[in-house]
């Protein structure tokens, strides 16, 4: 049997069902259920109790799980470990990122990409945030906003301003607000969070201002070309539209009012079995992030 066999296993039992695991490693269903059953074939036991609905663990299947969480780990340093003794670090990271953290990152993950020619990083861009972590086997997620309680690792990595822009067209057209209160006479684009809340207080330094739109979206990309297009005004972090408001695309409204802040964090599951080379992307974005992003 194979090493690979064996984490199939584990990630059978930690997602729950073959078709979880068949697409976050983009192969066909059937492949997964083939692999798992050689594996019981070649062991000589069940490993699970196969229903309709759904995969439960038969006692030898509980106790081979239990045993592998710790071994695979083990086996898998000791394997790293002997390949970083003769050549640069090699793999394969996944890293999820929400909202504009794609635009955040960037500087931070083309650094880590030079630094390790040899080492391939794939970007999963979602509105669930760290929760997609399970849904497609993710090593790490950078998530801005709100951190709810959960048993994945959260650290810091820095603030998010953020502040109220539109469209120079916008404003030719409708005028520009004076103070806060004039936000109610203006079309507003809110955003709604990967937790289904809708962001519709906006909290700034002088106490928060209730907000209502008719246009909504749960994706921050098409809030931001819809304030490029003149659709309103929203709400934007300050780092992802600065090429804009340095061009004249865009203009900072009301901007005597202090920022709204935004957490941005790096998220992953315990580093036991984790890979090296996930390893070394999180070490890397946590040493540079203040640096880059602060």
């Amino acid at each position: 049997m194979r090493i690979d066999d064996l984490r199939l296993f584990l990630s059978v039992v930690e997602l729950g069902n073959f078709a979880a695991v068949a697409h976050s490693l983009d192969v066909p269903r059937a492949q997964v259920s083939r692999r798992i059953g050689d594996l019981e074939h070649a062991l000589g036991c069940k490993l699970f109790t196969r229903t309709t609905r759904k995969l439960t663990l038969t006692p030898a299947g509980t106790d081979y799980f239990m045993q592998l969480q710790e071994i695979i780990p083990r086996l898998e340093t000791l394997n790293q470990s002997i390949k970083n003794q003769s050549s640069a670090p090699t793999g394969s990271v996944k890293l999820g990122l929400i909202g504009d953290a794609d635009i955040l990152a960037h500087d931070l993950l083309v650094n880590f990409l030079d630094k390790y020619p040899l080492i391939t990083l794939e970007t999963h861009v979602s509105n669930l945030g760290y929760h997609d972590i399970m849904n497609y086997g993710l090593d790490a997620c950078v998530h801005i906003g709100e951190m709810k309680e959960s048993s994945f690792v959260a650290r810091p990595l820095t603030t998010v301003s953020r502040k109220l822009y539109a469209s120079p067209a916008y404003v030719a057209a409708h005028g520009m607000p004076q103070q806060l209160d004039d936000l109610h006479q203006h079309a507003l684009l809110i955003h709604r969070l990967a937790s289904g809340e809708l962001e519709d207080c906006w909290n700034f330094n002088t106490g928060p201002l209730k907000v209502s739109s008719r246009l909504i979206s749960n994706s921050s990309h098409y809030i931001r070309y819809a304030v490029l297009k003149g659709a309103g005004i929203s709400l934007l972090p300050e780092l992802s539209v600065k090429a804009q408001v340095a061009s004249g695309e865009l203009l900072e409204i009301l901007p005597t009012h202090k920022v709204y802040l935004d957490d941005a964090w790096l998220v992953y599951p315990s580093r036991k079995g984790m890979t090296h080379a996930a390893r070394l992307l999180i070490e890397s974005l946590l040493a540079e992030s203040a640096l880059l992003l602060g």
